[in-house]
């Protein structure tokens, strides 16, 4: 039975100190960085799409497989990109999406759907999207564009 408990023990006290190594590392590696600091493909992205905004700041969150960059503009919109410079959100909050950023099966769908509601965030994440439309409704995509989840 002492060996069981020791067992139970040890196995509490390493899953605990991972999971607070985990939190450690990732709150500590946030750091602002320049805008010179993020990967070529997030400084194009930014320079094609997003070029009449101004730079408020940028941050490098590591991850334990790279890194994550968050931009954020004056006007409140926030861009998110990953290792490679990839987009993975774009929040516009204030503002709309630009509309060639937009899948058009996904403006097709808000438009038929919604009339005048505008996508304010979309997101790409595990092979879905999700677009966010003034008013606050949160529509999920599949990776075929079709509809899969309505939250408000």
């Amino acid at each position: 039975m002492k060996k069981i408990t020791a067992l139970l023990l040890s196995i509490t006290l390493t899953a605990t100190a991972a999971f607070a190594g985990h939190l450690f590392i990732t709150d500590n590696d946030n750091r602002p960085i320049n805008y010179d600091e993020l990967p070529a493909a997030a400084k194009s992205f930014i320079e094609k799409n997003f070029s009449k905004e101004q730079l408020s700041h940028a941050i490098e969150d590591k991850e334990f497989f790279g890194a994550e960059y968050k931009v954020i503009f004056t006007s409140g919109t926030k861009l998110e990109f990953d290792n490679d410079g990839e987009w993975l959100e774009i929040d516009c909050r204030y503002s709309e999406v630009p509309h060639h950023l937009v899948p058009e099966q996904i403006a097709d769908y808000v438009k038929s759907n919604y009339g005048d509601k505008k996508i304010t965030e979309l997101k790409r994440e595990h092979g879905n999207w999700e677009a966010k439309i003034t008013g606050g409704l949160e529509l999920t995509f599949n990776s075929d564009y079709r509809l899969i989840d309505i939250d408000d």
